[in-house]
């Protein structure tokens, strides 16, 4: 009796190996570029606001307060009343992540502003953030739906 024995691989060893391959494949990438994951931070720390501001607003439905948006080249701030207000785990104003600038501030004021009314409608604009390599722009409606 002969007994052949064939080498080659099990699947159980080439998915191991693939599964390997991408977790350093990942990690590589992340590490390679850190300037989207501040400009991905900053997007989502302006959708939070926005959203947050016009919720705000809603829940003052007399339309008694004035709630703002406020964006200055690397923050922004939520004002009710012209003073700064805090979520619950946040207080405004906020710093944007590092090397992250709003670019479509006014010049001669130095700011961009939503003013949210008691329906969360505003303005439609767009506000455009930059870091050394990326351009992200967020589109505002003018009820109020920011993406």
């Amino acid at each position: 009796m002969r007994l052949y024995y064939q080498s080659a691989f099990t699947l159980i060893e080439l998915i191991a190996v693939l599964v390997i391959v991408g977790i350093l494949s990942a990690t590589i990438l992340i590490r390679i570029t850190p300037g989207d994951a501040n400009i991905q931070t900053a997007k989502n720390d302006v959708l939070a606001g926005l959203i947050f501001a016009r919720e705000t607003a809603m829940a003052r439905s007399d339309g008694s307060s004035v709630v703002k948006f406020i964006a200055t080249e690397t923050s922004i701030d939520i004002q009710v009343n012209d003073t700064s207000i805090r979520n619950i785990n946040q207080s405004y104003p906020l710093a944007l992540a590092d090397d992250v600038t709003i670019t479509s501030i006014d010049p001669i004021s130095g700011e961009q502003q939503l003013q949210f009314t008691h329906l969360g409608e505003t303005v439609e604009q767009d506000i455009i953030l930059e870091d050394e390599d990326l351009s992200l722009t967020i589109s505002v409606s003018g009820v109020g739906y920011a993406h």
